[in-house]
Formats: structure tokens, C-alpha cells, sequence
């Protein structure tokens, strides 16, 4: 029986203080997977700020795969202030694997959950933060 689940994260901050200008990004992603079934999910968000403008972007992804049955799905909402959710899911009878991130902003929270019958299910949960 096969368990993984791998996690990555990402953030980086860029100032230039000749130009009054911030400019901020961060992106988590995750990736479970047990016995055939694998689901990830990740975010990305980017805020520059030069004086009084701010502008900012997000982008969610979700992918499942294998088994009998998947579902992903991914969102953003907001203007000023972005909120994204992305969902993955693949299962097979009591085999399955999750993945779920939400982000505000540069913001990421990610949480990941693979689970064969029989056996204890490994879970992760990491942030990502600007």
C-alpha cells in the first residue's frame, strides 16, 4: 500500500525603496496521493503597491486523478481584497486522497489527507505567509 503526500511552498518579497514601490508574492501547493488516487491543489497571489495604487492577483489550480471517482474545482473572489479556494479529490471505495488549499492575498493555507482502508491516514497542513 502506497502513501504520499508531498507539500511545497513558496513566498518571496521584493522592496525597491528609491521608487516607494512593494511589490509581494506567495503561492503554496499540495499533492496527496495513496494506491492510485492522487489529488493537488495550489495558489498563487501577487501584490504590488506603489504609492497611493495597490494591485494584486490570484490564480487557484486543482487536479484529481485515479480511481473510480474524482472532483476538483477552484475559485477567486473579491476585488480589493482577493480570497481563493481550490478542492481535489480522488477516491476508490475507502481509498482516497484530498487536497484543499485557500488563499487570502499572498496568503496560503494548505491541507492534504491520503487514507487506505485499514491503515491510519496521514494529514499535513502548511501556511505560507507574506
Amino acid at each position: 500500500m502506497k502513501l504520499a503526500i508531498v507539500l511545497a511552498a513558496t513566498a518571496a518579497l521584493a522592496v525597491s525603496p528609491a521608487l516607494a514601490q512593494t511589490n509581494t508574492t506567495g503561492g503554496s501547493g499540495g499533492t496527496a496521493s495513496s494506491n492510485g488516487t492522487s489529488a493537488s491543489t495550489l495558489g498563487v497571489g501577487a501584490r504590488s503597491t506603489s504609492g497611493n495604487q495597490t494591485s494584486t492577483a490570484l490564480g487557484m489550480g486543482a487536479a484529481a486523478a485515479g480511481g473510480s471517482h474524482q472532483q476538483a474545482r477552484a475559485a477567486v473572489h473579491g476585488n480589493n481584497n482577493l480570497n481563493g479556494q481550490a478542492m481535489a479529490q480522488a477516491h476508490d471505495g475507502g481509498t482516497f486522497s484530498k487536497s484543499h488549499t485557500v488563499c487570502h492575498n499572498t496568503d496560503c493555507r494548505i491541507k492534504t489527507m491520503a487514507h487506505v482502508p485499514g491503515e491510519k491516514p496521514v494529514k499535513s497542513t502548511s501556511t505560507s505567509s507574506q
